[in-house]
């Protein structure tokens, strides 16, 4: 190896990703990507709008149409639990390739399971989120719809943590 080559920051992670990791990442994900921010918020106020119509209904006619009362109360668990079971599916899949060896350095990132080895190019993800537990990278579309996590616990050394964070903010843009 080279001088150069040596010189290169390069990040070395072993992980096993867990459910909490997804959920965490889903979450991070639906707050970076302006597609999920506006699908929460119109969520949250078709949820208000309808209980306001059965408070108005109650308040003027003394009775509220079931479907008034039943479908904010559907849009809420639907907001609670479609991220939980998004998460528990990717988990699986996830789970099924098994144990993941990341490299991350200034050519990009390679993820090395027992089923495949994926390299993606910084290109692929423009922008990235971190959370308590989770590094998110999501590709740079409306939608995010490219998301790739990086637990923070996979790293050996805490510094690491750090290193990474920095070739994040040399290649990607923060969200």
């Amino acid at each position: 190896m080279s001088a150069e080559q040596q010189a290169e920051p390069q990040v070395e992670m072993s992980y096993r990703a867990t459910i909490e990791d997804f959920r965490e990442a889903l979450r991070a994900r639906m707050r970076a990507a302006p597609a999920g921010r506006r699908m929460r918020w119109l969520m949250i106020v078709i949820a208000v709008l309808l209980l306001t119509f059965a408070v108005t209904s109650w308040l003027t006619k003394r009775t509220v149409d079931v479907p008034l009362l039943v479908t904010p109360t559907a849009v809420l668990l639907v907001m609670l639990f479609v991220p939980r079971m998004q998460a528990r599916q990717f988990y699986r899949l996830a789970d099924a390739a098994g144990a993941c060896h990341t490299v991350v350095d200034d050519s990009g990132i390679t993820i090395t399971n027992q089923q495949q080895t994926s390299s993606l190019t910084w290109q692929a993800m423009a922008r990235y989120t971190e959370t308590q537990r989770v590094f998110v990278l999501v590709s740079g579309d409306k939608n995010a719809s490219c998301l790739t996590l990086l637990p923070k616990r996979g790293v050996s050394d805490s510094g690491d943590v750090d290193r990474l964070r920095a070739l994040f903010d040399q290649h990607l843009t923060r969200v």
